[in-house]
């Protein structure tokens, strides 16, 4: 919540408004050279890559749950009964451990 108390909600209408210097010519040249089909055209492909990378990054953080969080938690929960060790000083080992093992996943099973 202090994130958002310290947040300067001026210099960030700022930082946007100094990003349309780029957006401007940008629209410019496609009226210019492919009309108003074109910059519709352009809107689909910047909202299809939005779309695209928003995807990604959803998926990402659902592995990231449901293969990592989740197992490294029930893991270090059931070997603390088993090990003389406690949850917290196993927890880093098996978050570790079930890391490694979605990052081979991804390597070793990836389609893209």
């Amino acid at each position: 919540m202090s994130l958002l108390a310290n947040l300067d909600v001026g210099s960030l209408a700022q930082a946007v408004a100094g990003q349309q210097r780029y957006i401007d010519p940008a629209r410019q040249f496609i009226l210019d050279h492919f009309g108003q089909n074109g910059l519709y055209a352009a809107y689909f492909l910047v909202g299809v890559i939005v779309l695209l990378a928003v995807y990604k990054l959803i998926k990402l953080s659902l592995e990231l749950v449901f293969f990592v969080a989740i197992p490294s938690a029930l893991t270090a929960f059931v070997l603390s009964y088993v090990l003389p060790y406690s949850f917290f000083y196993l927890l880093p080992a098996t978050t570790a451990l079930f890391t490694l093992g979605l990052v081979i996943r991804m390597v070793a099973f990836s389609r893209d």
